[in-house]
Parts: structure tokens; sequence; C-alpha cells
């Protein structure tokens, strides 16, 4: 499992950029998720991404929005590379401005959060102006300035102002239905079985027996397609559910930890601290 947390080797700002970048499978990050906020826009080539429970087919002019701790994994066509803009950045960032920042202009990502469509199409004229944002901002984030930081920040407002007026979702169901066909529905299945029931005892075994699948097929088809193994990816999950409860409930620690299926506290606080790097009480304590 990967939960990243430093992206930019350049600068300890909150934020990193890889600009109009190639890649093919080999180098692609693992199945991961992250505390920041993530833009992918898709210059050309094809493919497919998985995000949360669900897989689309991704192609040139589709944009991406990946709200903060929701795992995704980019799967690119080999035989039709994958050329992308990726911007990471923490909310956190945009409180370095001068100018008072309007929250709303984040509201898209709570959208897609809340409705699970990640995937949006700008309106025709306005691509060209997101391209000529982004290449403004990329030039900022590489440029040895004393007002290299105020730059960015007024490109990235640019860039989410611009999202705000003209994002459309995308025809959200085509999308999963058509890269959806050459999967098997076992794969789909479990996928959102585990998510809806995290509070539950999970394993392979189980699992390959309910879907009525060898563990060995099981396992080997999960581990290709979605990036990590069965159990990694339910810890996963769990990790990400706790993170949730501990930032919007305010139920006790013993119960959010029996909720997202540990039924041993201490174990709970082990693997909690293990993939966040602090415990559960700290974790809420800064998200107050």
């Amino acid at each position: 499992m990967a939960f990243m947390n430093d992206f930019s080797a350049r600068s300890s700002l909150p934020f990193s950029i890889y600009y109009d970048q190639t890649k093919n499978v080999q180098h692609e990050l693992p199945e991961h998720s992250h505390d920041w906020l993530e833009i992918i826009w898709i210059h050309s080539g094809s493919g497919s991404i998985f995000i949360d429970q669900t897989f689309y087919e991704i192609k040139k002019n589709v944009l991406i929005l990946i709200p903060s701790n929701t795992i995704h994994r980019t799967l690119p066509n080999s035989l039709d590379p994958l050329t992308s803009t990726v911007l990471y950045f923490s909310p956190a960032m945009l409180h370095l401005s001068n100018y008072t920042f309007d929250h709303r202009f984040l509201n898209i990502f709570k959208q897609s959060k809340t409705h699970q469509q990640y995937l949006y199409i700008l309106e025709t004229d306005a691509v060209k102006k997101f391209a000529h944002f982004l290449e403004n901002l990329n030039s900022e984030y590489i440029l040895e300035s004393s007002d290299r930081i105020q730059g960015m920040l007024l490109w990235l407002q640019l860039i989410l102002l611009h999202l705000k007026r003209h994002c459309q979702l995308s025809h959200h169901d085509s999308l999963a239905a058509s890269f959806h066909t050459p999967k098997p529905s076992w794969l789909k299945d479990s996928v959102i079985y585990i998510s809806q029931h995290l509070d539950s005892p999970l394993s392979l075994e189980s699992l390959s027996t309910i879907f009525s699948v060898s563990k060995a097929h099981f396992s080997r088809v999960f581990k290709q397609q979605i990036g990590m193994n069965v159990t990694d990816f339910i810890t996963t999950k769990r990790i990400l559910y706790a993170k949730e409860l501990l930032k919007n409930d305010d139920e006790t620690i013993s119960i959010i930890a029996e909720k997202c299926g540990f039924t041993s506290l201490p174990h709970f606080y082990r693997t909690f601290k293990k993939h966040t790097k602090m415990t559960p009480s700290q974790y809420r304590k800064i998200e107050m």
C-alpha cells in the first residue's frame, strides 16, 4: 500500500506539478492515496484509471479530480501511452496568498467525493485557456525568483476559478461501462463489497468463497488490476475510512476502530500509526 506524503523534492511547499509527461506502465505509481488534492489533465494517449472502487476509461482532454484520501491508480495503454499533467497541492498552499481565498473554489472536489464522480470535461472554448494556465503555472514552479510563490498561487487560483466556471460532469456511466466490459464482474463486485463491509471480517479466503473464484486466481488478477494485494487493499480502505471518521465524527476512537473492522484497539493504533506516521488521537487533533 502506498500512502504518499512527500511529492516535491524541489521545495517544502505543499505543492508539486509534473507537467506534460508521458508515462508507460512501468513508470506509473502503484495504487496510492494521499492527503493532498490532485488534478490530472490528459493531453494525449489512452488508458484507464481506478478510483475508489471503479474503473474509468480516460483519453485526451479528460480532466480527473482526486479528492484527498482517495485510492487511485492509473493504468496506461501500452500501445498508446498517456501524456498528462498532474498537480498535487494541499489547501494549505492557498493560505500562503496575500489575498483572501474563496474556499468555494474547492467545492468541486467535495462534489466529486460525495457523488463518486471524478471525471470531468471542459467546454471546448475553455480547453485552450486551461492549457495556457497549466503552462504558466509550471513556468512559475521552475522559475528561480523571489516572487515565485506568489506567481504560482495566482495561476493556481486562476485554474481553480476556471474549473469552477467551466467544469461539466462527464458521462459517468458510459465512461465506466466502456472500461468495465473486459473486466471480470467478480473483480468489480468484490471491490464494491469490500467498501461496503469494512466493519466485517474480510480476507482473501472469504472473498474468493463469496465470489466463487479460486484463491490463486483471485489474488493474481486482483494484484494485476488493482496494484496491491487483497490484504493491503482492505487495510488501506479501513485506514482511509478511519481518517474520515476521525475528522468528521465525534465518536470515540474505540468505536471508530470497530466501525473500520479492527477487533483490537492496540492493533488499530499500530496499523494507523504505521500508515500515517501518527496516532489516531494526533490525527484527530490536527484535523479539528
